[in-house]
Order: C-alpha cells, then structure tokens, then sequence
C-alpha cells in the first residue's frame, strides 16, 4: 500500500515539474497558475472567492495576487454592488499566460496519460474519485 502512494505523489510532483518547466519564462510562479486560471474562468471573482475556491489561506492568494499586481497579470476594480469590495479581473497580458497555464496544464496531462486507453483513464478517475469520497467521509477535512 506504501507503494501504492509513493507512486501517487510522485505522478503529482511529476506533473506539477511538468508544468512548471512549460511556465518557464512568464514571470509568474508556477503556484500563481491556479489563480490565472481560476479567473480566466470566473473573471470579476474576489479574493475571498479566490480562497475558498483553492483552499488557502487568504495570506497566500494576497502574496500571489500582489505578484501578479506586479506583473500587470491581474487589476482591482471596485465593486459596483458592494464599494468596499475589490473584484479581481485579468489584464489581457494576464488572459494570454492564464491561456499559457492552461495549455501547460493539458499538455502535461496528456504526456502522462500517453499510453493508457480511455477505458483506462475512465478507471483511474474513478477509482481516485472513490478515495477523494472515503476520505471525505472519514475525514470531514475538506
């Protein structure tokens, strides 16, 4: 069983390596990827959005979207409904490297699935969606 999971976060640090040497060269870090890509599709998101959807503290997504703020990735508007608040929106340099991280992101999953039949990959997901709910189950920690 030992085996079993090695094998597992090892397939996940291989693709997230993967990943990262595609992003090579954006100037965002590879952990900013998630946040370009959930505004690319929920654009006008908040930060508090943003850490409820990742599940990290909201320290982390501020240091990230300051980085991104910098990069000219990412821009604050206000919020018309409600002016105390900020909505995160992707500048179009930050569309085009959230498109980056998303091309990244599908190659290196099909690199790993080369090979395997769709039978196969049905089966995986399957059988990985049915730990996610034991430990859901058990755990309670999501």
């Amino acid at each position: 069983m030992q085996d079993f999971f090695q094998k597992l976060f090892t397939l996940r640090q291989e693709y997230l390596d993967c990943v990262r040497h595609e992003m090579s060269g954006m100037g965002a870090h590879p952990r900013q990827g998630p946040i370009l890509g959930l505004l690319l599709s929920m654009d006008g998101a908040s930060q508090a959005d943003l850490v409820r959807e990742m599940g990290v503290s909201a320290a982390t997504v501020a240091v990230s979207l300051a980085r991104l703020e910098k990069l000219g990735y990412v821009k604050r508007e206000r919020n018309q409904q409600n002016q105390r608040a900020n909505i995160l929106a992707l500048t179009l340099e930050g569309r085009l490297q959230a498109q980056r991280v998303q091309q990244a992101m599908e190659q290196a999953g099909m690199l790993a699935v080369t090979g395997l039949t769709d039978a196969e990959c049905e089966q995986f997901a399957f059988l990985m969606q049915k730990m996610i709910d034991n430990l859901h189950k058990r755990c309670e920690c999501s």
